[in-house]
Order: C-alpha cells, then sequence, then structure tokens
C-alpha cells in the first residue's frame, strides 16, 4: 500500500475517534502527494494538493524539505502548475518559518533573476 493510502486510512481512523489529521513529517509521503500534483490528469491530485498546502509541518521534518525544494521549482518556473503559482509558493515558504524554507529562501535571494531575489529576500527578512 502507498503511503498516501496508509494516510488516508490513518485520517480515517484518527476521524472515527474523533481526532483531527496527523500533519506529515514523512518526505517520502511528501515526494508521493509531489508525484501525483504533477500529473494533472490524476484523481487524487486536488486532494494531494490540499494535503501538501495544509498538512504539512513547518520546520526541519524530511516532509518540510520536499515540500520546500518543490515550492523552489515552482518559483523558478521548472514546475508550472496551474493553481500554485510562484508568488502563492512564495507565500507558502514565508508560513514554514525555519529550516529547509530558509535555505531555500537563500539560494532564491542569491539567484540571478532579480525579481524572484527580492521577493525572497523580503520574506527572509520576516523569518
Amino acid at each position: 500500500m502507498s503511503l498516501y493510502k496508509t494516510y488516508l486510512n490513518e485520517i480515517k481512523n484518527r476521524k472515527e475517534q474523533g481526532l483531527s489529521p496527523k500533519p506529515i513529517d514523512n518526505g517520502l509521503l511528501v515526494k508521493e502527494l509531489i508525484f501525483q500534483i504533477k500529473n494533472e490528469k490524476n484523481k487524487l491530485r486536488d486532494d494531494s494538493l490540499k494535503l501538501l498546502i495544509y498538512n504539512i509541518l513547518p520546520g526541519t521534518t524530511s516532509a518540510a524539505l520536499e515540500k520546500s525544494n518543490f515550492l523552489k521549482e515552482i518559483i523558478l518556473g521548472e514546475s508550472i502548475l496551474k493553481d500554485l503559482s510562484p508568488s502563492y509558493a512564495f507565500e507558502l515558504l514565508s508560513h514554514m518559518k525555519g529550516g529547509p524554507s530558509i535555505r531555500v529562501l537563500i539560494d532564491l535571494a542569491l539567484g540571478e533573476d532579480i525579481k524572484i531575489a527580492s521577493d525572497a529576500a523580503n520574506i527572509l527578512k520576516t523569518q
């Protein structure tokens, strides 16, 4: 069974117990989510996108690392998604507050694209 399906089963079991879903801290699960998000015809895409946006712990987890790197791909135009713009990717990075997101923001701030560098630097000021 995939990590994604295992996580959905865990959400269902926790809901039956009156509990909220546990945040995602597993980078391998995030890789599955990203794979599903990149395939616009995948029937699990929309749910995977919601999980990526709302269920990943900020900080230094492997999940935060994968999410940060994916957001960087979007900002740099290496991955283009109709429902996840570069400006929204920056917003998501700004909420991650530390760890891998800081490394990504520094990389972007030191990059060659002036607009991206400026946006990254402005977010870094708030971290």
